[in-house]
C-alpha cells in the first residue's frame, strides 16, 4: 500500500523540495484514499484533458503527479511521435541548465526506431553529465521523463515502478 511517506520520498528524490513534495505527497494520498472526492475536486482541472472521466481510475494518481511535476518542470511528457528537437528541449529544461548543447540530432533520429528508443540511447549521453532519466508508467502515447543523479538513478526509477506498479 502506498502511504505519504513513500510518496514523499520519491517526490523530494525528484524535487529536492521538501514543501512541494510533503503537499503533494498528501494529495497523492488522498488520491488513493478517497478517489471519489479528490476526482471530483481536480476533474475539471486535470483528468477531463487526459480522458479520465471516472473516480478511481488506475491511472488517477500518476496522472496528477505528472501534472503536478511538469507544471514545476521536474517532468516533460514527450509525445511517441516527437522529434530530436523536442528531446532536446527536454532535456535542456529538466537539467535546469545544466545541459546547453543538443545531444540528438535530427540523424539520430531518423536513425532511430521512434521516441522510445532516443529515450534509451539517452541515457548513455546523460551520463557525462551526471544525470539518469527516469519514466513514469503511463497507458498512454507520451513518454513521461524526468532527470534525476545518476547514482540514484536506479533507486529513483524502482520506487516509480513500486509506487505506480509498473510491470
Amino acid at each position: 500500500m502506498n502511504t505519504e511517506k513513500n510518496y514523499f520520498n520519491l517526490l523530494i528524490a525528484l524535487t529536492n523540495d521538501e514543501s512541494f513534495s510533503k503537499h503533494l505527497a498528501s494529495e497523492l494520498l488522498e488520491s488513493d484514499t478517497n478517489p471519489s472526492d479528490f476526482f471530483n475536486k481536480h476533474q475539471e482541472e486535470y483528468f477531463s484533458n487526459r480522458g479520465i472521466s471516472v473516480p478511481g481510475n488506475k491511472e488517477q494518481t500518476v496522472c496528477y503527479l505528472l501534472d503536478k511535476l511538469d507544471e514545476k518542470d521536474f517532468l516533460y511528457e514527450l509525445d511517441w511521435k516527437a522529434d530530436s528537437d523536442e528531446l532536446n528541449y527536454a532535456l535542456k529544461l529538466l537539467s535546469k541548465g545544466k545541459i546547453e548543447t543538443d545531444l540528438f540530432s535530427e540523424e539520430d533520429a531518423e536513425d532511430a526506431d521512434g521516441m522510445f528508443e532516443l529515450i534509451f540511447d539517452a541515457e548513455e549521453r546523460l551520463e557525462e553529465y551526471d544525470f539518469a532519466i527516469v519514466q513514469f508508467p503511463l497507458d498512454s502515447d507520451s513518454n513521461p521523463i524526468a532527470l534525476v543523479p545518476l547514482e540514484r538513478g536506479e533507486e529513483i526509477q524502482t520506487m516509480i515502478d513500486e509506487l505506480f506498479d509498473a510491470e
